[in-house]
């Protein structure tokens, strides 16, 4: 059964895995016909296989941080993450809105990402 506790654990871990790069282990979360939103108003990546080649494309390039709560209600959530992207000395960061629905099995069926390339800054010392 999906409850609250499900899935601030996986918001634990769905940051890490991200940072590390382990693209098997994030797709391995999606449901076989879930979508991807990042940005909204961007095309959608449905199913495993465009989920994949998602995360193949950050793979490495970027480190994910929660920087928030998670605020679940039923068997969807939302929770303030930070993308931090570039080489050291010269990171930007991202302030991202991270919002996922999951199936009955745990799954994720969705995620959107509420972002905007205006909203790119220099990293600061305390995002790092």
């Amino acid at each position: 059964m999906v409850d609250a506790q499900y899935i601030r654990k996986l918001y634990e871990r769905y940051p890490e895995m991200v940072t590390k790069g382990d693209v098997d282990g994030i797709v391995a979360l999606y449901a076989d016909d879930a979508t991807i939103e990042d940005p909204i108003g961007a095309p959608l990546h449905r199913g495993r296989d465009a989920i994949r080649k998602f995360y193949q494309a950050a793979a490495g390039t970027v480190t994910m941080k929660r920087v928030g709560p998670v605020h679940v209600a039923g068997r969807e959530a939302a929770t303030p993450l930070l993308v931090l992207i570039g080489p050291e000395g010269k990171k930007q960061a991202l302030d991202i809105i991270s919002v996922m629905a999951f199936g009955e099995d745990g799954k994720i069926l969705s995620m959107r990402a509420f972002w905007s390339f205006d909203a790119m800054r220099p990293a600061t010392p305390a995002d790092l």
